[in-house]
C-alpha cells in the first residue's frame, strides 16, 4: 500500500541571509511542483533576535516520489545552496500517511502502526472532544440550521485535531502505536 510521505525540514537562518534563503526556497519550491508526485509545500517561520527558523512540510505522494526528486541535479543545486547559508544539511523528519502525528524510531524507515491502532488513536481523540464542543456550543449555535451548526463543529474539531491534540496523543500513545 502506497502512503503519502511528508518531509519536515527545519532550517535556521542568520538574519542576515533571511531574504536570500526565502528566494533559493521559493526556487525550490517551484522545482518540486514540476516532480511528479509532489502534493504540496507549507512554511513556517519562527522569528528570533538573531534567527528565523523555518519549519518547512512538504507532502509527495509516495516513497518513489521523494526517491526520485532526489535524483535531479537542478534541486541538488539549489539545496547546496541553501545550505552553504545555513550552515550544512537541515534536520529531515519523514513521515508516512498521517504518521506525522506518530512518532517513529530515529533512523527507521517511516512506518504507520496498525490500521486498528490508528482507529482507536482517532476515536480516543474525536469522541470526547466532539461531547465537548457539542455542549460548548449548543446555546450559542442552536438557532442555526442543524448544517450549519455541524459545520462549524467539523470546522473547530478539524483545527484542533490536527494541532494539538493528535500530535499530543500521538506522543503520549507512542510506545503502544509502535508496540508489535
Amino acid at each position: 500500500m502506497k502512503y503519502p510521505i511528508t518531509l519536515v525540514v527545519t532550517d535556521h537562518v542568520p538574519l542576515a541571509d533571511k531574504d536570500k534563503y526565502e528566494v533559493l526556497v521559493d526556487e525550490l519550491h517551484q522545482l518540486f511542483e514540476k516532480q511528479d508526485g509532489f502534493l504540496s509545500v507549507d512554511i513556517v517561520r519562527h522569528s528570533r533576535p538573531h534567527q528565523v527558523e523555518y519549519t518547512v512540510l512538504s507532502r509527495w505522494s509516495s516513497e518513489a516520489a521523494v526517491t526520485h526528486w532526489k535524483q535531479d541535479k537542478t534541486i541538488l543545486s539549489k539545496l547546496s545552496q541553501i545550505e552553504a547559508i545555513t550552515g550544512g544539511t537541515a534536520q529531515i523528519v519523514r513521515a508516512a500517511g498521517l504518521g506525522i502525528w506518530v512518532d517513529h524510531a530515529g533512523g527507521m524507515p517511516p512506518k504507520l502502526p496498525p490500521a486498528w491502532k490508528r482507529i482507536v488513536m482517532s476515536v480516543v481523540a474525536v469522541f470526547p472532544l466532539l461531547m465537548l464542543l457539542t455542549t460548548i456550543t449548543t446555546p450559542v449555535i442552536e438557532e442555526l440550521p442543524q448544517s450549519v451548526q455541524v459545520f462549524i463543529i467539523v470546522c473547530v474539531l478539524s483545527a484542533l485535531l490536527t494541532w494539538p491534540i493528535m500530535p499530543w496523543l500521538g506522543k503520549i500513545l507512542s510506545p503502544w502505536l509502535s508496540a508489535k
